[in-house]
């Protein structure tokens, strides 16, 4: 909780910050320091020869504020580099130990009885409890979309400013799906889940491939001689808590990349384009916040058997809640939602065979924006949407929501498949790609909560 306390000062810290310079660093102040073209100035771009550089009298000044940029963009990125880096082989080394462990013979260390039926009923329940909460995610997100018509109260005028500021980006996104969508059918994404070179899979982190990776050499190491399968099993365990250990020394000085991510992502934002879009925006906070704060309680009071309490959940959730909002990704989180399990005294088996495989399949805050983007989309457009198709939308974010494997950016991408169904305007994702950045921060948190959540109800009867 020390931790925590660092990193929300940072995160509140960062938001100030960086709105503060998005509001008073204006073109003015550029042309003070002699800088011309800010865009060109900061991507360091080559002037073509023979032109004219429209920031040849930019001085110390202006040169030190570049520095101080990067030097944040740097401190962030390698941040999250290293959380990164450290998710694939904890996912590998994690999920082996777990599976390896439920089906050794007899009882494992935790006094649980072990076997292929305890892992076929381990698996099975942790399905069952990923499509049960993505279920009521995207019935709340229907809900929602229907009563306040987020789309209905958008201006024109802002509707077009958004669609030629970010139209460029949108066309990337549809060109993705429609080359994803000529190249790939449904046996083809099956087979893709199996690695054919599994080093690549684990240099790449395509995380769908890491995950069959592991259990099948779970179930391999099942199957060789004891003596041995304990040596390697130890070896495995160990790794996997030396890598804990290494974002346990990170997170002790999370708070200065947090800072330096939050404040780059709100100086680039602003109020300008939040402002246009602010119903959609408020939408999409309150649906997220009717997950973390009523679905997941709920949830946790009526299935969960009294295995955490609220408060206790609250409080050992805190940490990875904080740096899912500051890093946006659930993979890069998702050492430190291990360490919130095992601060709740889960069993370490299930924590290491869920939250891996959540981090992959079980994304309730993704499946409920993509309902919501669609929906919104379709009454600014002005498309009346049925019963049948809103039923269709809920059904296809499910499966958008565990993504692709090995596609950049899958959620956003195949969001483009569920606007053609629906039948509405393939640019309107310009307007979505606006605010992305922002909400999907929001979302990332309802992520790593439910994949907790999701460890506590598997977790009960064991």
């Amino acid at each position: 909780m020390r931790s925590a306390w660092w990193v929300l000062g940072a995160l509140v810290a960062g938001l100030v910050v960086g709105l503060l310079v998005n509001t008073l660093w204006t073109s003015a102040t550029w042309e003070m320091l002699g800088v011309m073209d800010s865009k060109r100035y900061l991507s360091r771009a080559v002037v073509e020869a023979g032109k004219v550089d429209p920031n040849a009298g930019a001085g110390v000044g202006a040169s030190v504020v570049r520095v101080v940029r990067e030097g944040a963009q740097f401190v962030g990125e390698v941040f999250v580099r290293l959380l990164r880096m450290m998710a694939v082989p904890l996912v590998l080394f994690s999920l082996v130990a777990a599976v390896a462990g439920v089906m050794r013979p007899g009882r494992d260390g935790d006094g649980v009885a072990s076997g292929g039926g305890e892992l076929r009923r381990l698996g099975l329940r942790t399905v069952g409890v990923f499509a049960l909460m993505a279920m009521i995610a995207v019935t709340i997100a229907v809900l929602l979309a229907v009563v306040v018509r987020p789309g209905a109260a958008v201006p024109r005028e802002a509707r077009e400013a958004l669609l030629a500021q970010q139209s460029g980006a949108a066309e990337a996104r549809i060109k993705q799906f429609q080359t994803f969508d000529a190249q790939s059918t449904a046996w083809g994404q099956l087979v893709d889940v199996f690695a054919a070179n599994p080093f690549r899979a684990l240099a790449d982190g395509n995380m769908l491939q890491v995950v069959v990776l592991a259990v099948l050499l779970g179930i391999g190491l099942t199957m060789i001689d004891a003596a041995r399968r304990e040596r390697v099993l130890e070896v495995v365990e160990g790794v996997g808590e030396a890598m804990l250990a290494l974002v346990g020394v990170l997170m002790r000085v999370a708070w200065v990349p947090v800072f330096c991510l939050t404040a780059t992502i709100t100086a680039t934002l602003g109020w300008g384009v939040l402002a246009s879009v602010a119903g959609f925006c408020g939408v999409v906070l309150v649906g997220m916040g009717l997950i973390l704060v009523v679905q997941y309680p709920a949830l946790l009071v009526v299935l969960g058997g009294g295995r955490v309490s609220l408060g206790r959940f609250a409080r050992a959730m805190a940490p990875a809640q904080l740096l899912a909002l500051s890093t946006s990704s659930s993979a890069a989180t998702m050492p430190v939602t291990m360490q919130c399990c095992d601060a709740m005294a889960l069993n370490r088996r299930t924590t290491r065979f869920v939250v891996p495989l959540g981090t992959t399949i079980n994304m309730d805050g993704t499946a409920m924006y993509q309902v919501l983007c669609v929906t919104f989309l379709a009454q600014l457009y002005g498309v009346d949407l049925s019963v049948t198709q809103l039923i269709g939308i809920a059904l296809m974010a499910i499966v958008v929501a565990i993504g692709s494997p090995g596609l950049p950016g899958a959620s956003l991408v195949l969001m483009v498949g569920i606007l053609q169904y629906a039948g509405v305007p393939l640019e309107g994702l310009a307007i979505i790609l606006a605010v992305d950045r922002l909400l999907d921060m929001a979302r990332t948190v309802v992520n790593v909560t439910g994949d907790a959540v999701a460890t506590v109800l598997v977790d009960r009867d064991r």
